[in-house]
């Protein structure tokens, strides 16, 4: 009765313009969960590089019950008197967050940076990955309740400056490898003092630091990974690599690689099918703004936002860049439509790292959030227009082009450092929540009070041959005079690892007229009509 009488509410809401722009579309309910954790970066009088890089995490039912779990990755003190802080793991009891890092063994007192969940040995349970300043960690989940580090067996723990990561079965061989985004060339040791007109200490940029290769491996389906970079033909000596999410560009059912990189062209890795990838972003349109200008590039994801059944891309960069929006063809090349779609002008003075497509309202169409937070805390000091703490940004799609909404949305009083950045259904009523990861400061939870009033279906799937969470699966929909086109991706976002299933919005449609999965491996079910304002799980046969 109480959840019925909230949505009542938020019907009014919606239905009354006098009050949408004064009701928060997402309201603060960290304390309500009961969490409690703040990031600790080291922050110093050297402002050094790592320190501002950081922090992200991972939404992922690690136990199986239903609900999500949340995994927050911690940074470090960086000084050897001090007992270094830990990743926690927080247990969703009925919306309500319990700490079990120490019980379920995945404390990593590394400097965490990133982290993403898969099941990765096929056995039905979530893993995770983190990225460190240093060696990364892989925990393998026992099923019980508790994880091995089982880094070592697995040969996975790239001991550079890693940042975001993604699973994907690159070869249809029915398990997931595992990419990941390496940095710079970077030690505490080697950390180079940097200063704005000789005076102010400030964190350095990449360009004073040599860009390192990122790292592709392979899963050999005995719970160990080969390395291959080089013979994949991924191998790019001096990319900063920051973002990357896994996806079809072009059609082909063969899962390719777009890589966000800092101050270097982005990389689009097509998969050529025969475990091989060729790197075609300047062909294809994606390595460069529409300017021709490579960009410093953070966050990153895929979906189709224009509604035409193929999959788009989307990256968020420095301030005093615009954020890029890079619409599909059809056939995999791309064309920068930030400014056409009215997305321009409001990322300028922000500094946007997490974000993600996803509709918020479940009107049917992909909105966009974005996380911003300068990485300089003394920016206003260099130049009076920017902010170091910045408000979360609400992109609403309106059919193809976007408005920036967030002063409607209730969000533009409240400035963050945000970093990673976590989408979910975390309290399983049909919209997707954020969990904003900052840096050096607290990690909050904004629970989206809006998206319920549509209707939604959501959409889980379960492989049975091995990739269990159906990662490079697309569910198409027909609701409402609608096509709509989503597809099951790992990675996305930045330094994060996000929920696998598909929350589709539709609107003020009374019923789903037909449903379309096509599983990684190729097999297609058609399904006819489908009830709505359900979570619906789907099992490969």
């Amino acid at each position: 009765m109480f959840r019925q009488k909230c949505y009542w509410s938020l019907f009014l809401l919606l239905t009354s313009p006098l009050l949408v722009i004064a009701a928060p579309y997402f309201r603060d309910v960290t304390d309500e969960m009961g969490l409690n954790f703040r990031h600790v970066n080291g922050f110093s009088a050297e402002r050094r590089l790592v320190e501002t890089v950081g922090s992200g995490g991972a939404l992922f039912d690690f136990d199986n019950d239903g609900d999500l779990d949340v995994y927050l990755v911690q940074g470090n003190a960086l000084s050897p008197s001090t007992a270094p802080p830990k990743n926690r793991l927080y247990r969703n009891d009925d919306g309500i967050l319990i700490d079990i890092t120490e019980s379920a063994n995945v404390g990593d007192t590394g400097y965490g940076l990133g982290a993403v969940a898969a099941d990765y040995d096929s056995d039905g349970h979530r893993d995770l990955y983190v990225t460190n300043l240093g060696k990364n960690v892989l925990y393998r989940n026992n099923g019980d309740g508790t994880f091995t580090d089982v880094t070592e067996q697995a040969q996975v723990g790239c001991p550079l400056l890693s940042t975001s990561a993604a699973f994907a079965d690159i070869d249809r061989d029915s398990d997931l490898d595992l990419y990941v985004c390496n940095y710079l060339a970077y030690t505490l040791e080697s950390d180079i003092p940097c200063y704005f007109k000789n005076e102010l200490r400030i964190y350095c940029g990449p360009n004073e630091y040599h860009g390192i290769p990122d790292v592709l491996y392979r899963n050999n389906g005995d719970g160990t990974f080969t390395d291959i970079t080089e013979s994949a033909g991924v191998y790019q000596p001096t990319t900063r690599g920051l973002g990357v999410v896994f996806t079809d560009v072009n059609g082909d059912r063969w899962m390719d690689i777009y890589v966000a990189n800092d101050m270097s062209p982005n990389t689009l890795f097509i998969n050529q099918g025969d475990g091989t990838f060729r790197e075609e972003g300047v062909l294809r349109g994606v390595a460069y703004n529409g300017d021709g200008l490579a960009n410093a590039s953070m966050g990153i994801d895929a979906g189709d936002y224009d509604n035409d059944g193929d999959i788009d891309l989307w990256v968020t960069n420095f301030s005093l860049e615009a954020n890029c929006l890079m619409q599909n063809d059809g056939d995999g090349y791309f064309e920068d439509v930030t400014f056409e779609t009215n997305l321009a002008d409001a990322s300028f003075h922000s500094l946007g790292f997490g974000t993600r497509f996803i509709d918020f309202d479940n009107d049917g169409w992909l909105d966009l959030l974005v996380g911003n937070g300068h990485i300089w805390d003394n920016v206003e000091q260099m130049d009076a227009t920017l902010r170091y703490a910045q408000p979360v940004q609400v992109f609403r799609n309106q059919g193809g082009s976007f408005a920036d909404i967030t002063t409607a949305a209730g969000l533009s009083e409240t400035p963050y450092v945000v970093r990673g950045m976590l989408f979910g259904d975390i309290d399983t009523d049909g919209d997707v929540d954020v969990v904003l990861c900052q840096s050096n400061r607290p990690a909050v939870i904004l629970r989206n009070d809006i998206g319920t009033a549509n209707a939604w279906v959501t959409v889980k799937l379960v492989g049975t041959d091995g990739n269990t969470d159906a990662i490079g699966a697309q569910v198409t929909l027909e609701a409402n005079g609608l096509t709509l086109l989503r597809e099951v991706i790992c990675g996305a976002s930045y330094l994060s690892g996000n929920d696998f299933r598909l929350s589709i919005g539709l609107g003020d449609a009374s019923r789903v007229d037909r449903l379309q999965i096509r599983w990684p491996n190729g097999t297609v079910h058609q399904l006819g009509e489908v009830p709505i304002r359900q979570a619906i799980t789907f099992s490969q046969d």
